[in-house]
């Protein structure tokens, strides 16, 4: 079993995502995590799962189309 656990984590390798936060934030975030026991990394990761399991992409994709698409008609009727 715990070949099959390193297999799949050679398998899934992490990434890195840097973004900045004000200072005071990032203390605060730290220290949740601290209280809660569980990491930064972890509790991103975990946060950003949430976030995607709870939209639907497709839906966010086809507005963002059809956005795109009614700014391209709004722009070509303005050039006329």
């Amino acid at each position: 079993m715990m070949a099959n656990i390193q297999k799949q984590q050679t398998l899934e390798r992490d990434d890195y995502l840097r973004f900045r936060l004000p200072e005071a934030l990032k203390e605060r975030f730290k220290l949740y995590c601290y209280l809660k026991g569980i990491t930064m990394s972890d509790t991103v990761r975990e946060m950003i799962e949430e976030v995607l399991r709870n939209e639907n992409l497709e839906e966010l994709l086809q507005e963002k189309l059809l956005q795109e698409k009614r700014r391209e008609t709004s722009k070509e009727e303005a050039d006329e």
